[in-house]
């Protein structure tokens, strides 16, 4: 097969259908299937794949799963059937292509350049319930890159890619753990280790945010709700790419701190304590969790020389009030954890 286009799919009966019609009025020249993996969706969503399968049988393949492998496990288990083929190309159930040479247009760029391993475009991103104003992502991102870019941030929206395939005869799972996120930030890296990265500067596609998403959560307001459920998944993601990965020097820096720092916050708000000794575990991130804390602290620098001088302070009732409240603090007993302190 030239290509090969993978969806996931649970409970998408509203979707479903217009992320189909996109794939299927794509024009090309080549043969391409279309392979979906519904994840025991309970509601309408495997009635309309069937119903699409019966007008499209030699296009569409459908894996229905005995059990819910949840989000990740779907993803990687369905990533890892996709044998026999040239290209892959993403685009989630509730997301939708827009324009019918999309495949056609990234299979020639790939096809004329065999040292480029994905191609990508820019996509429209929108809101379902309008909440706010529609936006071109990436904003901006190189027309060519490597993946010293890409380990700086990910820039590549998932229905926008198409892989020169690389796991036609090995098996993904072996460097792809299911406990990890974001899963297309993953992929994108495990091909971008050994080939550029080619962006074409057209909007092709469609993103769609929705309560039901996973990144609806990662809004302001949803922020801890997020980082609770996704901020150790993303460690994991590090850790993992750290392992399995060839990437340059000191790849995710800045996003593996921004996410600690979001984690000690969270954390610190739930009084979730004991669970932080769970979730920072590697070297990297006990470094830039100390980092962050010493950001912290130096901000109360002031504190810490209260502490090292009470002598010279005196009994001060002023200061002793505020050295109470911050020893009673959230922030004093996180101290106490990264110094290993009783």
């Amino acid at each position: 097969m030239k290509l090969t286009i993978v969806t996931t799919t649970y409970n998408q009966e509203k979707y479903i259908g217009e992320a189909l019609e996109g794939m299927l009025m794509q024009k090309t020249n080549f043969p391409y299937q279309i392979v979906i993996s519904n994840d025991c969706s309970t509601d309408n969503t495997l009635e309309v794949l069937n119903s699409y399968k019966e007008k499209y049988p030699e296009k569409i393949k459908i894996i229905d799963n005995e059990k819910n492998l949840g989000a990740m496990g779907n993803f990687i288990n369905t990533l890892n059937q996709i044998k026999d083929t040239e290209y892959v190309a993403l685009c989630d159930g509730d997301d939708f292509w827009i324009d019918e040479n999309k495949l056609q247009k990234q299979v020639d760029f790939l096809d004329q350049n065999k040292d480029f391993n994905i191609c990508f475009h820019k996509a429209k991103l929108f809101y379902e319930n309008n909440e706010k104003e529609e936006s071109i992502i990436p904003a901006e991102a190189p027309e060519v890159s490597t993946i010293e870019e890409l380990a700086n941030s990910n820039y590549i929206v998932a229905n926008s890619v198409v892989y020169r395939w690389k796991f036609n005869d090995r098996n993904l799972k072996d460097v792809f753990p299911d406990n990890i996120a974001p899963g297309d930030y993953y992929i994108h890296l495990l091909h971008a280790e050994d080939g550029k990265i080619k962006m074409i500067n057209e909007v092709m596609s469609a993103y769609r945010r929705h309560s039901g998403g996973m990144w609806w959560s990662n809004d302001s307001e949803n922020k801890e709700k997020f980082t609770l459920e996704y901020g150790p998944k993303f460690l994991n993601f590090y850790n993992a790419a750290d392992k399995y990965i060839k990437l340059p020097d000191n790849a995710f820096y800045a996003q593996r701190k921004d996410i600690i720092y979001n984690i000690i916050i969270t954390y610190i708000k739930k009084d979730k304590y004991d669970d932080l000794k769970s979730v920072i575990v590697s070297n990297k991130d006990r470094e830039l969790f100390a980092e962050n804390l010493k950001d912290i602290v130096n901000r109360n620098i002031w504190y810490l020389d209260y502490l090292a001088n009470k002598e010279k302070y005196g009994d001060v009732a002023e200061l002793k009030n505020k050295l109470d409240a911050i020893e009673n603090s959230r922030w004093w007993k996180i101290r106490k954890f990264i110094k290993r302190e009783k």
